[in-house]
């Protein structure tokens, strides 16, 4: 595995760690009962979930592109595309969050925070080492 996919992935890692944590920390606050949900209901969830869900879906494709295209730039750029890899796969959770803080749902929420593995396996497949 060549140096750049190696760190491609652990940065990828990092991002997942940090979704598990984010989307840890959200279920815990609304199954501890610390944080009652403010919408409960099965609409707004709906609505929500897809709204949210569609912004992370139409996000993917143009992230995945804008990281292809600072590789293949420079050299240089390594460094910040890696970083803006973790960010890629974490952005995930903060799509899902909002989901399981507001309507308390943590099947949809824990759903939407899961598209970090789908964003991961997006990045590993499109962006290649310049």
């Amino acid at each position: 595995m060549a140096s750049f996919r190696r760190y491609l992935v652990l940065s990828g890692i990092g991002g997942l760690l940090a979704n598990g944590a984010l989307a840890a920390g959200a279920t815990w606050l609304v199954s501890s009962g610390t944080i009652a949900a403010l919408l409960p209901y099965p609409t707004v969830t709906l609505l929500l979930t897809l709204i949210l869900g569609g912004f992370s879906l139409a996000e993917m494709p143009m992230m995945v592109l804008v990281m292809r295209r600072l590789a293949v730039e420079r050299r240089g750029n390594v460094g910040f595309v890696l970083g803006l890899n973790a960010l890629f796969v974490f952005f995930a959770a903060v799509y899902g969050a909002p989901v399981l803080l507001i309507t308390g749902n943590l099947w949809w929420g824990l759903g939407l925070c899961g598209l970090g593995v789908v964003r991961l396996a997006a990045s590993l497949l499109f962006v290649h080492e310049p």
